[in-house]
Order: C-alpha cells, then structure tokens, then sequence
C-alpha cells in the first residue's frame, strides 16, 4: 500500500487544473458577448452556446475534482469534508471557498440553461455572482493548489488571470460609461 500510486489525487489535482481552465474559457466567452472590441472577433451566439457548454463541463470536472479526493488515502475526506463548506478541520477556509465555488457554478449552469424562465432583471442578478465564483476559485486554486508550487504554472495562471481580470475591469467601465451616455442622451 506505501507504494501504491496515489490515483485519486493525480485525478483531483488535473481535474482541478482541467475545471479551472474550463471555468476560465466559460468567463473569457461570456466578456466577449460584452465587450465591443471582442464582438468582431467572436460571434455572440456561438460565444454564448460554447459559454454555457463550457460552463458545465467545468462543473462536471470540479465535481470530480472534490469527489475524487473522498478516494485519497492521505488525506481522508468524507463526504461532508467535500460537500459542507467550513466543516473539515484540514484549512476549512481554503476548501470552504471551492465548495461554495462549486454550488455557486450549478446555480449558474442552472439558471443559464434555463434562462427563458427567469426575467432579464433577475438572471443578471443571479449573474453577478459570477465575480463571487472566480474570486473564489482563483483564490482556492492559487493559495491551495499543489500545482501552484511549480514555477511555469503559478506564472502562466498568474498572467491569464490578470488578462482576464482585466476584461472584466474593462467591461465594467464599458458598461458603466454606457450607461452614463443613455442617461445623458435622455436627459438632452
């Protein structure tokens, strides 16, 4: 048994890699359908589909990332360590955010799926918690995630996301800077 290969965390940890990409992707996607000088480049439809497809594949491989270590003998999660955030006693904080990561993705899978039941206002509300969800998991991939320790990786991860982060800042300021133009052109 000492020297048997740790499989389940093999599976975890490029499951792990594997969703975050996805989740990445999924979020890249969705600023392109936002984003003007992204629009040209990736057609809204096709960007929305592959957005909501990606998305649930990423949650697929985070539910096999969490589930997967229930099978490691090293570390010895129950079920309730994996599904029920602050409950194990190993770094309860740093697994509690991939927990709620993983609960915060199934909402958003859900409620994009089944967009046509939700009104404008609300699925943008529920969408908002998209924020929440990266946060979350770029925090519980960098500061737990063993993969992190290898040079290459940690920088690769580091410059996507800061990409990334800045799509998301420039879409916020596009949004809000149109907003300001409807209401002025409202008021003239």
């Amino acid at each position: 048994m000492e020297n048997a290969v740790p499989w389940a965390w093999y599976i975890s940890r490029a499951s792990g890699l594997v969703g975050f990409t996805l989740l990445y992707i999924s979020i890249f996607l969705g600023l392109t359908i936002r984003l003007p000088f992204m629009r040209k480049y990736f057609a809204p439809l096709y960007a929305l589909n592959g957005h909501r497809w990606i998305s649930l594949q990423a949650t697929i491989f985070a539910l096999l990332h969490g589930t997967a270590l229930m099978f490691d003998h090293f570390l010895n999660f129950r079920f309730v360590d994996v599904f029920v955030p602050f409950f194990s006693p190993y770094q309860p904080g740093l697994l509690a955010l991939g927990i709620i990561s993983f609960y915060l993705m199934i909402l958003l899978v859900a409620t994009s799926y089944g967009r046509k039941y939700l009104s404008q206002k609300s699925w943008r509300a529920i969408h908002f918690l998209n924020i929440a969800l990266y946060v979350f998991t770029l925090v519980h991939a960098y500061v737990f995630g063993t993969d992190m320790k290898i040079p290459l990786v940690r920088n690769i991860f580091v410059y996507a996301n800061v990409i990334l982060i800045w799509l998301m800042l420039t879409n916020m300021y596009v949004r809000i800077r149109t907003s300001m133009e409807k209401k002025q052109q409202a008021i003239t």
